[in-house]
């Protein structure tokens, strides 16, 4: 992911602490632990040759990778439904490699994917008067749901670095008239979402107001976009690494730390990806936060367990 990006030399001069939570996100984590609240990790993509002897085993084959992948973390950032719609047999595929190895997995629940909108409707023209491609694309990604299992995650909606507040009433009346039956996150970048007014506290409230989830984006260049806004008891943080830099697991071990106390407060579900800018510091990495975020929370969830270790999965 290149929206943010610091120099490796320039991440010292980088104050990545987190935000104190916003009041509306008091306001919505006002309750108690939910018995059945849950951890989602993962990374935007499974076909990754590298990962071969470290994440996967030593004879994976490409074929394979996602279910590979699957046994390892219990989602994946779905990004390659925003370059095109795909059809129900193009995802099926990917279903039943997940099913096939369902009962053997390095962790509990379910697997789930979470598709990124397609491009064609979030970043050509105006958002209004896409509803033929807003069905068929709603139409592929529910495919997630006719295996054995209920796979289909939130899906997010990534607007451009130009989609500036100009345009509010424009994506108040595209999100409120989405279908139902699917969670939506909506990631923003524009700097001018980001400002304390309260025209955008009011925006923010409209969106809690309509279940829809905010893209928590943590990244060096942009602090901004950590903003800690939770409008449901949902987060989808995109955790933006620099290549396994001593930062990366520091920035982990605060996470760990905020998730417990929003999940003390009532969060439901958490989904976290993975995005280090180099694909080999994946599993590493991946293996430090499952492990340091399932004991920070207490809940069960994805703990990769690396080749090398040569040990069984573990519940955390």
């Amino acid at each position: 992911m290149e929206f943010g990006k610091v120099a490796l030399g320039n991440l010292n001069q980088v104050d990545f602490s987190l935000v104190p939570d916003p009041p509306l996100t008091s306001k919505v984590l006002a309750g108690s632990r939910d018995r059945d609240a849950a951890f989602f990790l993962g990374a935007a993509r499974w076909t990754v040759p590298e990962w071969v002897g470290t994440l996967y085993p030593r004879t994976a084959k490409a074929v394979n990778f996602l279910a590979a992948y699957a046994r390892q973390f219990n989602a994946v950032e779905l990004n390659a439904t925003h370059y095109k719609i795909y059809t129900e047999e193009e995802l099926l595929k990917w279903v039943n490699q997940v099913d096939s190895i369902a009962e053997s997995v390095n962790h509990p629940g379910e697997f789930v994917f979470c598709p990124k909108l397609f491009q064609g409707i979030s970043h050509r023209g105006a958002l209004k008067g896409k509803e033929d491609q807003v069905k068929a694309f709603v139409d592929s990604v529910k495919v997630f749901d006719k295996g054995r299992r209920t796979r289909l995650g939130p899906v997010f909606i990534q607007l451009s670095d130009q989609f500036s507040p100009t345009r509010q009433v424009e994506l108040l009346e595209f999100l409120a008239s989405l279908p139902s039956g699917i969670q939506w996150m909506v990631e923003l970048r524009h700097a001018a979402w980001f400002e304390q007014t309260q025209r955008m506290d009011d925006f923010y409230r409209t969106l809690s107001d309509l279940k829809i989830g905010l893209v928590i984006t943590d990244v060096a260049g942009r602090r901004d976009v950590c903003s800690m806004l939770v409008t449901i008891p949902q987060v989808f943080i995109r955790f933006v690494g620099n290549q396994g830099h001593s930062s990366d697991f520091s920035r982990i071990d605060a996470w760990a730390i905020r998730l417990q106390q929003w999940f003390e407060s009532g969060l439901k579900t958490a989904f976290f990806w993975l995005h280090l800018g180099q694909d080999s510091m994946v599993p590493a990495v991946g293996a430090y936060a499952g492990k340091k975020i399932a004991l920070q929370t207490g809940l069960k969830t994805a703990v990769p367990v690396l080749e090398e270790d040569a040990v069984q999965g573990k519940l955390f």
